[in-house]
């Protein structure tokens, strides 16, 4: 099978070229031709639309910011939809809201009723996309999963079938909005034992060990410390997420007063920190 890949950004990039390394043909197009130029080099054919990719390749998967990115690559005319033909199987690995999941396999099934579609978002940030050990939520067409997930497994390290669509965007924006709670916690913690005067190290020790003990925690805890915020995951892309789980906690009656509260936060430092990495609310809560 030929695979067609689109969007090759800080996730993007990495997950194509372990594609690459496994030896799979692969189709690439990304807005920016320039960021294509190492998978090119290894062997990737760069065509000049979205629609091209739909027409010379059997998988093509999507791995862009948002819905309204997914938008600009599906539609018009030079738009992935227009180039379906066939038996297709088309995979979205990008975080969006799960009824714009449900919108884009409406519009497949009536512009190519024999095409297949799987949601299939990813858990994980920069390093495990690079080291290929991302977990894989994937729902929808069961054939495609079956057909698909070879190529997941040279990704990611688990994959989870959660049958049909969107529970897979359910389920990440759930690990989401735990996630971007447990960074607000760390650098709320932080912060109040720089206000004290405590040394920060302490405090990084205290939450690595015991019943504390977390691997995000010790990550992003480091980086704080180190004032280090290359973007791993991006600011503005936990806000995103967490602004999707109060939205689906709304829907479904669910009380979630901390992530209303750590979503705010990050409305806060939006403008000033959204294309650094998440940690950054460390520096929203400290900003003056």
């Amino acid at each position: 099978m030929k695979i067609g890949f689109i969007g090759l950004g800080i996730m993007g990039n990495f997950m194509a070229l372990n594609l690459l390394k496994n030896g799979v043909m692969l189709n690439v197009y990304n807005r920016t031709k320039e960021k294509a130029k190492e998978h090119i080099k290894k062997g990737a054919i760069f065509l000049d639309s979205p629609k091209e990719i739909a027409k010379k390749s059997d998988i093509i998967m999507l791995m862009l910011s948002d819905s309204k990115a997914v938008s600009s690559i599906t539609d018009g005319y030079e738009g992935l939809l227009e180039g379906l033909d066939g038996e297709k199987i088309i995979i979205n690995m990008s975080t969006i809201e799960p009824d714009y999941s449900v919108e884009l396999y409406k519009k497949i099934k009536i512009k190519s009723p024999s095409s297949l579609f799987l949601e299939a978002p990813v858990i994980g940030s920069k390093i495990p996309a690079k080291e290929g050990s991302l977990i894989i939520l994937a729902a929808g067409d069961k054939k495609a999963y079956d057909l698909s997930a070879d190529y997941f497994n040279m990704m990611g390290k688990m994959i989870i079938y959660l049958d049909n669509i969107p529970k897979a965007s359910y389920l990440k924006i759930i690990n989401n909005q735990i996630m971007g709670i447990t960074m607000g916690a760390l650098a709320e913690g932080l912060s109040l034992s720089k206000k004290i005067g405590i040394d920060d190290n302490a405090v990084y020790d205290i939450v690595n060990s015991g019943a504390f003990a977390n691997s995000m925690f010790q990550l992003k805890g480091k980086n704080i410390i180190d004032g280090n915020y290359e973007t791993n995951f991006p600011y503005k892309h936990m806000q995103k997420d967490l602004n999707f789980a109060v939205k689906l906690s709304g829907e479904f009656k669910a009380f979630s007063p901390l992530t209303s509260a750590i979503n705010n936060s990050y409305i806060l430092g939006y403008d000033k920190f959204k294309d650094e990495d998440m940690c950054a609310i460390y520096k929203t809560l400290n900003f003056d």
